[in-house]
Formats: C-alpha cells, structure tokens, sequence
C-alpha cells in the first residue's frame, strides 16, 4: 500500500486532472490519494478574506458575489471536462454549488462584522481543498473507479485547536487514521483526501498550514504502515539548487532523511520539512515524483545516509526573511533569556530559522518576513527594557545553506565554502552549522545571494561530478 499527493499544479485544469487521475488508476498498489486545491485557489480565497474586511459595507456582497460566481465558473468547467456522464456531472455541479454558496454566506458575515478570526480563515481556506477533491473523486469514478471524496477529518485527522496552524493529536490519531481508511481500503473503495483541511476535538475545521498537505501524506503513511509516500509535483524531484537562479540544477537521486529536512527548511520547496518527521518515525520511504514526467527517477528519500560523487548535494537559498538583532548587558546577567525569548515566539507561532549568539550581551535570528512586525511587537512588550537594551532588524538578506552527508569527516569543508564566498568579494553577516553536521547555512545581502549560489554550485557540484 502506498499514498500519492498531489500538489496544486498536478490538478490545475481539466487536462492536468484527467492526466492525474490517469497516474492515479496505473498505479498497481492498494491506495490512498491526498489532494491539494487546484492551482491558486487557496491563495485567491486568502486574499478575498483578507480584503473583503476592509471593504464599505454597501459593496460587500457585490464583491462577494463576484469572486464566488468566478469560482463557481472554474470547478464546474474543470468537472464538466474530467467526467463524461451528463448525471454524475450534474450532481457534482449540485455538490460544487451548494459549497461555494456556503462559502459566499461566510465571506459575507466577515465582510459585515469586519472581523476576520484564525478560525473564520481556516474555514474559507479549506473550501479550495473540499471543492477539488469533489472533482478528482468524481474523474476517478467516471473513469471506473470506487473512490470516496473524504476531508481530512473524515479520514481520522484530528488536531489541536490552534488555527491556521493546528497539529495532529497523535494520541488520537495512531488509531482514528487507521479506522477512518482501512474498512475502505478492504472494500475495494480508494480514499481521496484533502490535503491540509482538518478539524478539532469539536469537529470545528483547522487547517495545518501551508505544506499541511505533504505532513497529511506522511501521517497516513505512517498509521497505515504504508511502504511509500509519493509527492507529486511539477519538478523532476528535490534539485541540487533553485533552478530559477541556475538552469543546471539537477535532481538528486537520492536524500537522506535528514538531509531532506535540511534543504527544506533553507528553502528547497518541494516538500516541507514538517513531512519527514512521521516518515523518519515509521521509517517509510518518500519518493518524490514528477507529475508531468512520470518516468522520471525523481528523488528517493530514505534513513540511510549515502555518500554521492560529490561532498555536498545541494546549496539552497532562502529570500523573504530578515535578521532580529537584540543587544544588551542585561542578557548576560538574566537567567534563561534566550529560552523565554523563543517561547514566547513559539507560542505564537513564529518559527526561527536560524540562530547566531555572537556574545552573552548579543543574540541574533532569523525568521520569515511575514513574521517579522508581530515578533518586533512581541519582543519590544516582552523584553525591551528588560534584560534588552535595542531590538534592530536587518532587511534584504538571504540565507544559503550547504548540505550533504559528505561534509561529516571532511577537513576542512567549512573553510573551502567561505573561502569561495570571500573569493566573491561577499561578506557574511551571520554563519549557523546545524548539529547534524549535513549543513553548513550562512546569511548574505540580498544582492549577493545568486552570485554566491553559482558559484558555490559549481566547485562543489558540478565541477566535483565532471571530475569524478
């Protein structure tokens, strides 16, 4: 048994859910299916919650009326051009209408109250999901296939009531997963489930966040002790860097766990990092596949650690994040600072990605820009005055992070990577080596991002490969 998900791109229109329900039906294997929304929706219906709260009361249903009649209008042509019989199209158009109704009254209640609650937005997110996993189940059925469109709640998915971010309770879930898809799975009926919509101990709807749909995948792999996890998308598997900076990114053949975790914390992605974690728990293979080049190898990733050609596998570059800088004699004199500055941001969901102490009086992270004005807020209520002389936050930077298995036991690979940053006339700002010792990350100016990828990319991959 495995499970394939598949990303926004592989259900984009008629012809990419006709090609993908097609995938789905050659695969041999006893299955589970996990869908994301198709391409931009959940974006789109981000943006109009976000909007619709600030706009004059006399125009709200006008706007709401607009938006849900264009949504409407794409899902009832992409179902009508992926199922053939008039009466099964009918009734999803029934199902798809009745949704986006329900969705135009929520956007209309929050437009009025001008109040838009985590909660009210993890409810609107999710109908993006609930509307194409209604398609994809129906191409599936059309085309003779027993399948049951399922959220991720019908599915055993129960989470904590942090939304806009919940997490699996998985004291419930090791056996609600099993009990939701098994009885399916023995009678021949294949499960189709929404990605990142899930719901609380109150059945109310939470979502998990962007890359939820990849963390649903490894949880039902990991609770139905599946033998794979597919990730579908519209690359040839994880590249050796970001091919919109360098064209010669190859895909790697295969990963370590961590070294997958790695490259997708700093930036790679194709898949987010919080899905290898249930994956690395079950000790279940992730296979990373392309949905447009099915044949292709795409990238492996598995627990054993293996050597390459080359030392190092992948140099990722990471953009939209800024440096905090706290300073102040105070830090040094006040006990467990820095652990109740990162619990504070962890209570509030702000994810630092990188740290740096230069002194006992300095402190230095990086976190994603989005986050960026709550976490000055927080810091500046918290701390400042308190321990913290000045809070200072440093824009237009970038991250790169150097990873491979290779890089453990060899001398002097630290030195050889800053070596050719200098070379490069780029300077530093901040340097991180994870305690896995598979990466090596470093912070630059904006401006010198790019330069410092390919070059990095050619001495360390593409010129070791050409040697050897």
């Amino acid at each position: 048994m495995i499970v394939m998900k598949f990303g926004g791109t592989s259900l984009a229109s008629a012809k990419e859910i006709d090609h993908t329900t097609d995938l789905i039906i050659r695969e041999p294997n006893k299955k589970v299916v996990v869908v994301s929304a198709m391409a931009g929706i959940t974006d789109k219906l981000g943006e109009i919650a976000n909007r619709i709260v600030d706009l004059p009361s006399t125009i709200v249903e006008k706007e709401c009326d607009k938006f849900c009649e264009k949504l409407l209008s794409t899902h009832i042509l992409t179902a009508r051009g992926v199922i053939k019989n008039k009466k099964t199209q009918k009734d999803v158009a029934d199902k798809i209408e009745g949704l986006v109704n329900e969705l135009r009254i929520t956007l209309i209640g929050v437009g009025y109250l001008e109040d838009l609650s985590p909660k009210s937005l993890d409810y609107i997110l999710s109908f993006g999901e609930r509307l194409s996993v209604l398609i994809v189940t129906s191409a599936l059925e059309s085309k003779g296939i027993k399948a049951i469109a399922l959220t991720g709640y019908e599915a055993g998915i129960i989470t904590d009531s942090n939304f806009g971010c919940a997490r699996p309770i998985y004291s419930k879930i090791e056996s609600t997963i099993k009990n939701g898809l098994m009885p399916l799975l023995e009678k021949g009926i294949l499960p189709v489930v929404t990605g990142f919509v899930a719901a609380d101990n109150n059945a109310r709807i939470t979502t998990m966040g962007r890359g939820g749909s990849d963390y649903t995948a490894s949880l039902v792999g990991r609770f139905l002790d599946v033998e794979e996890v597919q990730i579908w998308t519209d690359v040839n598997g994880i590249l050796t860097t970001d091919p919109r900076v360098l064209p010669s990114a190859r895909p790697i053949p295969k990963l370590s766990y961590i070294e997958a975790m790695d490259l997708a914390h700093f930036g790679a992605k194709v898949i987010h990092p919080k899905m290898i974690e249930p994956a690395t728990v079950a000790d279940i293979p992730v296979r990373i596949k392309n949905t447009f080049n099915p044949e292709g190898k795409g990238t492996l990733i598995v627990r054993k650690q293996e050597k390459i050609e080359s030392v190092i596998k992948a140099v990722t570059i990471s953009k939209d994040v800024e440096i905090l800088n706290l300073r102040g004699i105070g830090m040094a004199e006040t006990p467990n600072i820095a652990g109740r500055l990162f619990t504070l941001l962890g209570e509030n969901n702000i994810n630092i990605i990188m740290i740096s102490g230069s002194s006992e009086s300095n402190l230095s992270f990086v976190i994603r820009k989005d986050d960026v004005k709550r976490a000055v807020e927080l810091l500046n209520k918290q701390f400042i005055g308190n321990g913290i002389r000045s809070l200072e936050v440093t824009e237009d930077v970038r991250i790169i992070a150097v990873v491979g298995v290779g890089m453990v036991g060899t001398k002097g690979i630290a030195a050889k990577i800053f070596q050719i940053v200098a070379e490069n006339d780029v300077n530093i700002i901040m340097i991180a080596q994870g305690s896995s010792e598979v990466n090596i990350s470093f912070v630059v100016k904006g401006k010198d991002g790019n330069k410092v990828i390919k070059a990095l990319h050619k001495r360390f991959i593409e010129d070791e490969m050409r040697v050897n």
